[in-house]
């Protein structure tokens, strides 16, 4: 989330099987510990930003669940259009995806055919926070 963003900006989609190798009923291994993913290129600088990595768990009550930390973005001013965060389970006013029973593609259609957008504004950052 950017200054004055009131949504987070989807940079990176994982879906299905977050730290498995595969479907566990299938042999999947719980393995799964970093992800690698490219940033765009054209992402605006900021100095104060906060990431987030949100999900719904797949085994017990469906939560919605956000980790979150503050980063600095080392880049020119500018904005960048992009998928909105999709928020499911979370109080009565979000789209509750009900128990897996071991079917991970329950639920995925929320998070595949969310085509709100947000737009987020950076000033630029140099890359120095003294």
């Amino acid at each position: 989330m950017y200054p004055n963003s009131t949504t987070y900006l989807v940079l990176h989609q994982e879906l299905r099987y977050c730290f498995y190798t595969g479907p566990p009923d299938n042999g999947g291994q719980d393995t799964v510990r970093e992800y690698t993913f490219n940033l765009p290129t054209d992402l605006p600088g900021t100095p104060h930003a906060v990431a987030a990595w949100t999900f719904v768990n797949s085994v017990g009550a469906r939560e919605f669940y956000a980790l979150c930390g503050d980063i600095a973005v080392i880049g020119p001013a500018g904005a960048l259009t992009g998928k909105a965060v999709t928020i499911v389970n979370y109080g009565s006013n979000t789209v509750l995806i009900p128990e897996f029973l071991g079917n991970y593609d329950t639920g995925i259609s929320y998070y595949t055919t969310n085509t709100t957008n947000v737009t987020v504004v950076g000033e630029g950052f140099g890359g120095y926070l003294g």
